[in-house]
């Protein structure tokens, strides 16, 4: 990793210089013509830059770029490239001369007054490659620290980088502040405290409490900082002890997080050997002793439940303003207790500026249902999808004004918290984007282009059988080097009282009652493999079935967490078994696999809708339910039944309401200069809007909802 990956996988920026010597057109023109067929090209500034370059140091430089895409697409150049063999190969000066006017030509039609970030050739959309300063690549390394959600891994070590290696940052000091995720705060003072850069002044700026300090012990140890999984904690050098112990003693009342992670902490404690540092930190070694033999305090949740039990409804509203985030969560609770509506939206506006977007939309979603009954309810605690909660008990009814209240008090806070961004100019949106969840700020273990937030519906396209994929790509790629993966990918069919009916064929079998079938195995994938299962949807449906939950079991653990690439895709065949070409990195309907399980659910097919939910969802031990559930069909059917039915903020309502506050909406794709489109293809939008212009042509940006970064970083 170093700053050109970074600058240019993030920005699809570079940072070279002029140089004295001059490029030949064939080169430049035949490396063009093979971004073009990658989707990309360059500005011309860049250009003009690099026609001052030799020949061999471009080729070398080239070679570099071409390795970054490759991963960042994930496809083999090879197949790709229209000339694959350059520069050994490469266009005529004939041909190099009218591909480099055309190119201009388009340049020259339009608009240069901001960096764009399309280039529309012909009826081509081209990423633009731009030539990038120092200063702007400072600003990518603020970005990062200034993530309003937990970073990726990718992005973590990107950060990492920035704190130790990069000479800009050498004398950096983030203030107070700046860096508004906890998680990432860890990865960065862990990164300066490896590097032995550390100081306690400076760290007590970012880790206020106990658990910001045990989040630093984790990252130090490699582990997961949203504490999601145990850590093994490494062994501390005295002065990384000493940093821990010394923020702990500047920490205020950290008994009540000790006691919240009590065992991780008892683990920690014994690496930090406390006792060596009575006299020097009594404060911090006092509340560890505590921890070990003494009594628990009286916690932040104790004092929420007692105010409930003594119905003081001030004293409710106080208490969980202190922690605003907590407050979002229990305002149906408090209106069910009898708190005056307009007193919890009173304290909800008051505390406002710190609840985080993706907080409100939760509530307007669940608002927006809770008038209506609910047979069930399935939630997942703190995002953990290893345990799904489904209750048969329905919530007490609240009174509709006071519903309408809420939903109304939280749309005015986003309003005017939008409002205040940047102006969007005319906005088209696609209704059908209700269908698309919210992301989610799930941790990734890459960044993928093609990622998509659970619980989103797509259309099938046209045709009857749908071949379901599976593809991936072994070595290593997350904690482990996963080798000789062996998976089984197979479809569970229920009507529409999900009811079970029937299990696909694992093998190159046929099924007797309906159109089905399996590829097979496939073991060892060092280049990458694929498995498939085909479905006959006529057939299906005549049978009864109504859904067809997905099913991938894998032979080891984190084996789809841990492979360097593995994603889930779908296309429409002419039947089971045809003869059409099958390759599966060009298909557009494909999303990463992120469940971190060996058994996992990627979607659920709706046979009578003709749509597809995507799930990703891991199974790593029984769901906990308020149900009874007889056996292991039940429960899977329990657990699907309640992905269909999970309401989610979606991608509509966030548009919307962008658009209201600082846009105007727009009824065509050709007025539009921003496009929100359902379609995972941005090109096929851009097309038909192109078309549909009237006049001059427009910049356009084409927004869909596999664009998950830009969409958290622009909108979130």
């Amino acid at each position: 990793m170093d700053l050109f990956s970074i600058y240019f996988s993030r920005n699809l920026k570079v940072i070279i210089a002029e140089r004295k010597g001059k490029l030949p057109v064939r080169i430049m023109a035949t490396a063009l013509r093979n971004l073009e067929s990658l989707g990309y090209t360059f500005s011309t500034k860049l250009i003009d830059v690099l026609c001052t370059w030799e020949r061999d140091r471009f080729i070398s430089w080239f070679e570099r770029l071409m390795d970054e895409l490759r991963q960042v697409k994930g496809i083999n150049l090879k197949e790709t490239l229209v000339y694959p063999k350059f520069p050994k190969r490469k266009m005529n000066i004939q041909e190099s001369k009218f591909y480099l006017n055309a190119l201009m030509h388009c340049w020259r039609q339009q608009s240069q007054e901001q960096e764009q970030r399309i280039l529309l050739q012909n009826k081509l959309r081209l990423r633009v490659i731009h030539l990038g300063s120092e200063a702007d690549f400072h600003q990518v390394g603020m970005d990062l620290l200034a993530a309003k959600s937990a970073l990726t891994p990718v992005a973590r070590e990107q950060l990492i980088w920035f704190a130790t290696k990069y000479e800009g940052w050498a004398i950096f000091e983030p203030e107070a502040g700046q860096i508004p995720v906890r998680e990432n705060a860890a990865v960065y003072c862990a990164a300066l405290l490896k590097a032995g850069r550390a100081s306690v002044e400076q760290f007590q700026r970012h880790l206020r409490t106990a658990t910001d300090i045990l989040r630093l012990a984790v990252a130090c140890s490699d582990g997961d900082v949203s504490l999601k999984e145990d850590t093994r904690f490494h062994s501390f050098t005295r002065s990384e002890r000493r940093i821990m112990l010394a923020l702990l003693e500047g920490a205020s009342d950290p008994l009540e997080d000790l006691f919240r992670y009590k065992v991780r902490w008892q683990r920690l404690a014994e690496r930090l050997h406390p006792g060596e540092y009575r006299h020097r930190y009594p404060g911090a070694v006092a509340a560890l002793d505590q921890l070990r033999g003494g009594e628990r305090p009286f916690s932040f949740h104790g004092r929420v439940e007692r105010a409930f039990e003594q119905k003081d409804n001030q004293l409710i509203v106080e208490t969980l303003a202190e922690r605003p985030e907590e407050m979002v969560g229990q305002l149906d609770r408090m209106l069910r207790s009898g708190v005056p509506v307009q007193q919890v939206i009173g304290k909800m506006e008051a505390v406002e500026d710190k609840i985080p977007t993706r907080l409100l939309l939760r509530v307007l979603a669940h608002f927006d249902s809770r008038t209506e009954f609910q047979v069930r309810r399935s939630f997942f605690p703190k995002g953990n999808t290893a345990n799904l909660y489904v209750s048969t008990q329905p919530l007490p009814p609240l009174n509709v004004e006071d519903v309408h209240a809420v939903i109304s008090a939280v749309e005015h806070t986003l309003l005017k918290r939008f409002a205040v961004l940047p102006p969007l100019g005319n906005v088209y949106i696609d209704e059908r984007l209700q269908e698309f969840s919210v992301p989610s700020g799930k941790r990734r273990a890459s960044e993928s282009l093609r990622a998509l937030s659970r619980v989103s519906w797509i259309s099938l396209p046209t045709g009857d059988t749908v071949r379901f994929f599976l593809s991936w790509r072994e070595g290593l790629g997350g904690d482990e080097r996963v080798e000789h993966l062996d998976t089984d990918l197979s479809g569970v069919l229920y009507d529409e009282d999900w009811r079970y009916m029937d299990q696909t064929p694992r093998t190159p079998l046929q099924s007797n009652e309906y159109v089905a079938a399996n590829s097979g195995l496939m073991v060892i994938a060092p280049d990458g493999a694929a498995k498939y299962m085909d479905l006959h949807l006529p057939s299906v449906s005549k049978l009864g079935a109504r859904y067809i939950v997905i099913m991938v079991n894998a032979s080891r653990d984190n084996a789809v967490k841990d492979l360097p690439e593995c994603y889930a895709g779908w296309m429409m065949r002419q039947g089971p078994q045809s003869d059409e070409m099958f390759e599966p990195s060009t298909v557009q309907e494909r999303i990463d696999l992120t469940a971190d399980s060996r058994k996992c659910i990627p979607a659920i097919i709706d046979v009578q809708e003709r749509r597809i939910l995507w799930c990703d969802l891991g199974l790593k031990r029984p769901s906990k339910a308020h149900h009874p559930v007889g056996d292991n069909k039940a429960e899977l059917a329990l657990i699907a039944r309640a992905m269909t039915e999970l309401k989610r903020p979606d991608l509509y309502t966030l548009f919307m309401l962008h658009a209201k506050a600082r846009g105007t909406l727009v009824e065509t794709l050709g007025m539009a200069n921003l496009v929100f489109t359902a379609e995972l293809e941005s090109n096929r939008v851009a097309e038909v809007a192109e078309y549909l212009t009237e006049g001059p042509p427009v910049e356009r940006t084409v927004v869909t909802p596999l664009e998950q970064e830009y969409i958290t970083k622009q909108f979130l």
